[in-house]
Parts: structure tokens; C-alpha cells; sequence
């Protein structure tokens, strides 16, 4: 999904500056590792196991799809998300990394909605 869809890449890595100085202020210092939770929407169960299989096949993290409904006449939501292996993390890995997984979920019909980590002295 692009444009007014979602959140776009732009936007993902403006976040990423917000989130990184946020962790900072907690402690955490360049270079050391963390383990990512992420997070997609998907518009139907089809595409939500679509890049769930892929991000198995193409990574080693941790992913699981769900689906809730907010109210009897509501759509179900499928989400799909995970959590990465620990690794060393810079501001600019953390950019690489959100543009392969913003073109990942478009890929795959999904919106990537974030990401977050505990902080270094949570």
C-alpha cells in the first residue's frame, strides 16, 4: 500500500529519528544490540500469510499473524507481526532496515505500521 494508504517510508523514517533519540535518552548507545518488534496491516488473511511466509523464508525473526474484529458489523483486521534476532543497532541500519520492510509489506499488499524495542534501561 503507498500514498495516503498508510504511512509511508518518509514518513517510517521520520519516526525512526523520533524512536532512535528516545532510546538514546534511555541509554542506549550506538552499535548495541536490540531485539525489533515490528508490526504490518494487511487487508485479508491471504496477503497477511503471504508475508509472513516470506519474512520466514527471508529472515530468522520471530512472525505471527492475527486478526481481530473491533465490533459485531466490523471488518476483521489482520496484522502481522514479530520480533527480530538481537543485533547491533545504528540510526543507519535502523533506516536499511525499515525501507527493506516498508518494501517487504508493499510487496506483499500490507502496510508496515512501525517498529519498537524495549529501551536499554527498561
Amino acid at each position: 500500500m503507498s500514498g495516503t494508504a498508510g504511512p509511508g517510508l518518509e514518513h517510517q523514517l521520520s519516526m525512526n529519528r523520533v524512536t532512535w533519540e528516545k532510546l538514546r535518552e534511555h541509554g542506549l548507545e550506538d552499535g548495541r544490540e536490540l531485539s525489533l518488534d515490528f508490526f504490518f496491516f494487511a487487508p485479508g488473511e491471504d496477503d497477511a500469510r503471504a508475508l509472513a511466509s516470506y519474512l520466514e523464508v527471508e529472515t530468522d525473526y520471530e512472525v505471527e499473524v492475527s486478526s481481530a474484529k473491533a465490533g459485531l458489523l466490523s471488518r476483521r483486521q489482520w496484522v502481522v507481526g514479530g520480533s527480530t534476532r538481537p543485533a547491533p543497532v545504528t540510526l543507519d541500519v535502523l533506516d536499511e532496515w525499515v525501507t527493506w520492510m516498508v518494501a517487504a509489506g508493499r510487496a506483499h499488499g500490507c502496510e508496515f505500521d512501525g517498529w519498537g524495542a524495549l529501551a536499554p534501561d527498561a
